[in-house]
């Protein structure tokens, strides 16, 4: 997991996003129905490349103040649910092209010692075989278009070099 991104705010650019299968809706949403309402809207910008809601970032962001030592330390960003000053925080890690969807929360993340630790390491295992399939897929893709491409390109040198041959070389 050392490849997530620290970046402050979510890239300005459509990323897959992923719910990590730990992610539990079902207890998040109880008693709190708007939270997904909120979720939805920040994960369809993260999709779309648009802004996130003004809302959703933390209050001092462009200062980094105070510092965010779970991003800094686990590359685990939060977002806020609906306003700056929400106690709901949705986690999630920001890879190139991707992003991890880890967990709804608050701020006591930041007290565990240290801070985002149990966070991070009931998440660190599953991420890491998302990352891990989604290599393997990716490297699965560029083989067959790799295949793909060299046997277009070897019929094109086979129909080349039949065009180059006389006539009578050229029947079977």
């Amino acid at each position: 997991m050392n490849d997530a991104l620290k970046l402050p705010r979510i890239q300005r650019k459509p990323l897959e996003v992923i719910i990590s299968p730990l992610y539990d809706s079902k207890s998040y949403y109880r008693g709190k129905p708007h939270l997904e309402d909120h979720v939805l809207d920040i994960v369809d910008a993260i999709a779309e490349g648009r802004p996130l809601p003004k809302w959703a970032y933390r209050s001092g962001i462009d200062d980094n103040y105070p510092p965010d030592t779970v991003l800094s330390r686990y590359g685990i960003m939060h977002l806020h649910l609906g306003k700056k000053s929400s106690s709901e925080l949705l986690f999630l890690m920001q890879f190139d092209d991707h992003v991890v969807v880890l967990a709804i929360g608050n701020h006591n993340r930041f007290a565990e010692d240290p801070p985002g630790s149990l966070l991070y390491n009931f998440h660190r295992a599953k991420v890491e075989e998302i990352n891990r399939v989604r290599d393997e897929e990716r490297l699965e893709a560029l083989a067959a278009a790799a295949l793909a491409e060299a046997a277009r390109l070897e019929a094109k040198m086979e129909n080349i070099q039949k065009g180059l041959l006389p006539r009578r070389q050229r029947l079977p």
